[in-house]
């Protein structure tokens, strides 16, 4: 416990350093806004391009490590929405859309790469970039069909695919993950000024993630939004990484740090990309925001827990 407890507390202290300079007016909302963005469009694509274009792939990987962890987080999102509908009445369907989204959507990039590169060492970069090579363009396609089919009642199949183009193609992140894979494959090395440039950069993505996260949640306010975050969290938070371990362990039999990394990946809390689409749709973003703030700070304990349970995988 004290060694999980050594790799989330500097991740929360740095978490909250974010959050004490934005409350004290240091850092304005503006400010915040221009730390994440240079996070996912330049610190973040130049980490994760150079991890993956420098990972060495094995021959016989199998598509378990993909179902294990999609296969819950999907199931995981339909369920949250149906029963959020049972639960809380009187909503429009894309409110339950971003609840159910809320529920299986993890932050990712500025808390999962720290996060486990930091508990499992640079040999968690491997299973944590193959999940992240697909992540967004497929949970993003997930929400954005469910969000447009709730919203906008005249939806044609043929109006889908502009759609997602235009959601993706800011996404310097998932940009960066396929042409690290292009690259990967090609089997060319990286020259020494590049690879250092690409190592200077993106080794900002971490501290600077978390400034932001911190940041960003001294501007969210949970308001009367703390039931429906409290039932997102047990989701995201409980449901879905055991139901990822379930499956990565007992059903496909994955390698220990793969196991390790997925499920800890699935633990993370509520991704900031729930308030983006609930903004976008302008449905339900008091729900989305409380949601983020609410499971953020659970995943304090419960991601401690989960490194507890993978303490003989840490490294020293």
């Amino acid at each position: 416990m004290w060694i999980a407890l050594g790799v989330v507390l500097p991740v929360i202290a740095v978490i909250a350093i974010g959050f004490g300079v934005a409350r004290r007016g240091l850092f304005s909302e503006d400010n915040v806004a221009t730390l994440n963005r240079f996070v996912f469009t330049l610190a973040a694509p130049a980490l994760l391009f150079r991890n993956v274009a420098l990972t060495e792939f094995p021959e016989d990987l199998s598509l378990g490590i993909w179902v294990s962890y999609y296969a819950p987080m999907l199931l995981i999102m339909a369920v949250t929405a149906l029963l959020a509908r049972s639960l809380f009445t009187g909503r429009a369907a894309s409110e339950y859309v971003i609840i159910g989204f809320g529920g299986c959507f993890s932050n990712t990039v500025m808390l999962g790469i720290p996060i486990i590169l930091t508990a499992f060492g640079p040999a968690a970069g491997l299973p944590l970039f193959l999940i992240l090579a697909f992540h967004g363009l497929l949970v993003f396609t997930t929400a954005l069909i469910c969000l447009e089919a709730t919203t906008n009642p005249n939806l044609k199949l043929q109006d889908i695919p502009p759609k997602l183009a235009m959601a993706m193609r800011d996404q310097a992140v998932v940009i960066a993950l396929v042409a690290g894979v292009i690259w990967n494959f090609t089997g060319l090395t990286l020259a020494a000024p590049i690879d250092s440039f690409l190592d200077l950069l993106g080794s900002a993505a971490i501290p600077v993630a978390l400034v932001a996260i911190g940041g960003r949640l001294a501007y969210i306010k949970v308001g009367d939004n703390v039931l429906p975050s409290l039932f997102v969290g047990v989701f995201k938070l409980g449901l879905m990484p055991i139901a990822v371990y379930l499956m990565a362990q007992n059903v496909f039999g994955l390698e220990p740090l793969f196991v390790a990394t997925i499920t800890v990946l699935s633990a993370m809390p509520t991704g900031v990309f729930t308030a983006v689409f609930a903004a976008h749709y302008q449905t339900a973003e008091a729900e989305a925001a409380s949601s983020i703030v609410v499971t953020s700070i659970m995943s304090a304990v419960t991601i401690s827990l989960w490194l507890s349970f993978f303490s003989s995988l840490l490294v020293s």
